[in-house]
């Protein structure tokens, strides 16, 4: 039981910023049944067509697993021959399950994209002075109104020896995958295996490899509360 509840603080997303990129959960919930999953072997999934992604995803979690005393595997190891993201039958969905059942795995932590969005941003930047300050003895500084009109020439007349910033409007196209990890125990009825939900946004990302330790991480602590 202790070692199932560290894995949970493994496994979930609080808001982090990676480079350029934003992760923030959305919603997550967990059932209270989720300790039935102590002791289990865990199968990590991650449903992607991209072999790298869907590795990297699925390393990460399984580390963080394994680091908190879980039998966890990634299912590209187990199942290497087993295409995770395709459309399924219903007969097929049953073969899978016994498939994995089979092998000895009682849970599941699978982890999904569920949508992409894009919108154009607008951002700016300068319009203000830099490098400028107030010196102690103002008499000096105000002196005669010649001196002071020929120093302070920024538009918003303040400032000792500083510099305008110009300012820089920039347009972009800003993207946000939405992501989803769900936990299951394949020993419950059908209707009371889910016994967790993580919903991630992720902004923007630079590449697989900077976000999947953060999403790992994320995933690593919403179970924890």
């Amino acid at each position: 039981m202790k070692i199932f509840n560290k894995l949970l603080g493994l496994l979930t997303i609080v808001l982090v910023l990676v480079s350029c990129s934003g992760i923030k959960v959305v919603d997550s919930w967990k059932a209270d049944e989720i300790s039935s999953l102590s002791d289990a072997k865990i199968l990590v999934i991650a449903r992607s067509d991209d072999m790298v992604g869907r590795q990297r995803f699925e390393q990460e979690i399984a580390e963080r697993l394994r680091g908190a005393g879980v039998d966890a595997m990634e299912s590209y190891k187990k199942f290497p021959a087993m295409k995770q993201n395709q459309e399924l039958s219903e007969q097929d969905i049953n073969d899978r399950v016994q498939i994995i059942k089979n092998e000895g795995f009682k849970g599941i932590v699978l982890t999904v994209l569920k949508d992409m969005s894009k919108e154009i941003v607008t951002s700016e930047t300068g319009g203000y002075v830099s490098g400028g300050y107030y010196p102690s003895h103002y008499g000096g500084y105000y002196g005669g109104f010649g001196g002071y009109y020929g120093r302070t020439y920024s538009p918003y007349g303040y400032g000792y020896g500083g510099s305008y910033v110009p300012s820089e409007t920039r347009t972009y196209t800003s993207e946000t995958y939405s992501l989803e990890t769900v936990i299951y125990n394949l020993d419950l009825e059908p209707g009371k295996q889910l016994l967790g939900v993580i919903s991630i946004d992720i902004t923007d990302p630079k590449s697989v490899s900077k976000v999947a330790p953060q999403y790992a991480d994320a995933v690593a602590k919403q179970l924890e509360k």
